[in-house]
């Protein structure tokens, strides 16, 4: 076998055998094992950039004609989620310090599992790897959410489950067309086909309920439930992000869609607009930032759906600097948990003056999910909307502009709730805090150090 597919090969199957392997390992020490195992899968994943984006070589793995590829879209999405993932476990050994063993081991079993199907879904090249794949972080998310079991927990994991599921049959069904079509199921031989446009609303129905986009929006902020580093999964890592990379694979870089979608941008940016009103009026600081990135999703589907190629470039620097951005404030959110034994923010505050290291990453995270310059989503989000104008959608691109003014509104009202004021006197256990201190810190820190790159 080629290095290079042996390289894709591993960085495909490792998850789930270390998945497996952890379960081997006494309870306590099952989320450092996941830690060390997401290592290995970041030097992987690291390890195709070269024969990418230098050798501009496209790499293919054939197992029985289920085809597995790996090109400068895998790559992106690949290398931001297990990034985050490393720091989520991280994160986890401090988080998790007080759960029993049996608690730590289910997080780093269903954690690992949960990679994998990200793996699976941006390195296939097959529509029904794709849809498994699919399904399988579906599942994830569902054992996840419920990651408790207590019975309100497991309702609102059932109900992400049958609102995720359901659009995805919608999504297969779209499938079975595209092969109508096309005449194959393999991603790279259906290259600029044209398929009606009844086949995009099959497969956006897939889009809207897995990335939680009006008006299958709920389960998300429901979902915060889950313990804080499930959320930062599903909200920066794996889950929501899929609909995303589904969007720009299928239709922003390779089918082309007879007819006019504008009324999906629509519908997005509606979602975005109104998600963007809750999230001004919500006191759970978990649920303010489920709506966030409800609303910023719809801003990047909304964008996506212009099919244009600025707007496209501009929308995966977006992707990843929110990812960033997202899994450090889910994880700050977490910690300030710890802190005052509350997620309402009117029982909050005073932070600043307390933990300079939470104040300082919870700050620049929120400003790059915001788009403030230099930070990488200002470069994303301008890119986006500078792609829309091309597209001579003026009004289009002012309502993106309007929903982007928002998050600074909502965001800002959070901030001032959690670290300004004098606050509450509060005698937290500090035990722990320091591998999540390092976890946001890393975070924030490359979000920073990007943005400057991308100024220089």
């Amino acid at each position: 076998m080629e290095k290079n597919s042996f390289l894709l090969l591993s960085a495909l199957i490792l998850p789930f055998l270390g998945a497996f392997g952890i379960r081997l390992l006494p309870g306590r020490f099952s989320i450092r094992g996941g830690f060390l195992v997401l290592l290995i899968q970041l030097f992987l994943s690291s390890s195709l950039v070269k024969p990418v984006f230098i050798l501009k070589r496209i790499l293919v793995l054939d197992a029985k004609n289920l085809l597995f590829t790996c090109d400068a879209l895998s790559i992106i999405f690949a290398l931001t989620s297990v990034f985050i993932g490393v720091l989520i476990y991280l994160f986890s050994t401090g988080y998790f310090a007080g759960e029993s063993p049996e608690e730590q081991q289910k997080f780093a079993f269903w954690g690992l599992v949960f990679v994998g199907s990200m793996m699976g879904v941006v390195f296939s090249d097959n529509l029904i790897s794709l849809y498994l794949f699919w399904e399988l972080a579906g599942l994830c998310s569902w054992r996840l959410i419920g990651f408790y079991r207590k019975d309100d927990h497991l309702l609102k994991a059932d109900k992400a489950f049958l609102l995720t599921g359901a659009g995805a049959g919608f999504m297969f069904l779209g499938f079975s067309y595209i092969y109508r079509f096309t005449g194959t199921f393999s991603i790279s031989h259906m290259l600029y086909s044209q398929v009606p446009q009844f086949v995009f609303v099959l497969f956006f129905l897939g889009v809207l309920t897995k990335s939680a986009t009006f008006p299958f929006h709920t389960w998300l902020p429901d979902a915060s439930v889950a313990p804080t580093p499930v959320t930062a999964f599903l909200h920066a890592a794996v889950l929501v992000k899929i609909g995303i990379y589904g969007l720009a694979r299928l239709f922003g870089a390779t089918l082309i869609v007879s007819g006019n979608v504008m009324w999906a941008g629509w519908l997005a940016l509606f979602s975005s607009f109104a998600a963007g009103l809750v999230a001004m009026k919500e006191t759970d600081i978990k649920k303010i930032l489920a709506f966030s990135t409800v609303s910023q999703l719809g801003f990047m589907i909304a964008a996506l759906v212009m099919f244009n190629a600025i707007a496209v470039r501009g929308i995966l620097l977006f992707y990843v600097a929110h990812a960033l951005g997202k899994g450090c404030l889910f994880l700050c959110a977490g910690m300030t948990e710890k802190i005052f034994g509350t997620r309402d923010v009117r029982e909050m505050g005073g932070l600043m003056k307390k933990t300079p290291v939470l104040t300082y990453a919870f700050l620049l995270s929120m400003l790059s999910v915001i788009g403030i310059p230099p930070l990488p989503g200002f470069f994303g989000k301008l890119e986006a909307i500078t792609g829309i104008l091309v597209t001579k959608h003026i009004i289009f691109a002012f309502a993106a502009i309007l929903t982007s003014a928002l998050t600074l509104v909502y965001l800002f009202r959070l901030f001032r709730y959690v670290f300004m004021g004098e606050g509450r006197e509060t005698d937290f256990d500090r035990s722990g805090f320091r591998p999540m201190n390092v976890s946001i810190v890393i975070l924030a820190t490359v979000s920073l150090v990007l943005g400057i790159f991308l100024v220089l």
